[in-house]
């Protein structure tokens, strides 16, 4: 039987290279075989209540203004209206929080299966199971890699879901908003010249 050396390049550490993009990219095809697979409608779900949850967190944002307009002018009605409509957005950023987390979670244990199963019908074909046991020295404890590997990808996958889908939308619609208050901060510095500029034309 073959004696087990070191494995080469096992002190190298890993890269953000093309290779590592292409397995990348081979296991998004284990984890979504098709977009009415199970595990895209639940990203797809996951997705639309996480754009919802921004949408809630951006709208508990503007009750704190609200709220100067309301005791400036001692409207108690308003007051009791702007109060129950604050406490109904924190409970529905509560309940779309932990919608998010379950969703996330159902990924993980589907995205594991998948990618466990697929493993696992390489790893029996043929004789790969010998070869890598017996033969190989450059793939240690295979058997872990397939239990222990596969579960931390898939849960530190799962629990970046939401961050990763949100963060572009996020990122696009704050970039126009901070655009718009560019806009109106323009006129603002230049409201002489331009109050000028418009009456020249008049004359």
């Amino acid at each position: 039987m073959a004696v087990r050396g070191p494995a080469p390049g096992s002190g190298a550490r890993p890269r953000l290279d093309l290779q590592f993009v292409q397995r990348f990219l081979q296991i998004q095809k284990v984890l979504f075989p098709s977009w009415s697979s199970q595990n895209a409608l639940m990203f797809l779900t996951l997705l639309c209540v996480a754009l919802l949850e921004q949408l809630v967190i951006y709208q508990v944002g503007l009750i704190p203004s609200q709220y100067y307009g309301v005791l400036g002018n001692k409207d108690l009605d308003g007051f009791k209206t702007l109060t129950f409509l604050a406490v109904m957005l924190i409970v529905l950023n509560s309940m779309l929080k932990s919608f998010d987390q379950f969703t996330c979670n159902l990924l993980y244990v589907s995205w594991r299966k998948d990618l466990t199963e697929h493993l696992h019908r390489l790893y029996f074909r043929g004789r790969v199971y010998y070869t890598l046991n017996v033969l190989r020295d450059d793939v240690d404890n295979p058997d872990q890699r397939i239990s222990q590997d596969v579960e931390r990808f898939c849960r530190q996958l799962s629990s970046m879901a939401s961050q990763l889908i949100i963060s572009p939308f996020t990122l696009v619609y704050y970039t126009y908003q901070c655009f718009q208050r560019f806009k109106h901060m323009q006129i603002r510095v230049n409201a002489e010249p331009a109050a000028f500029f418009s009456r020249c034309q008049y004359v």
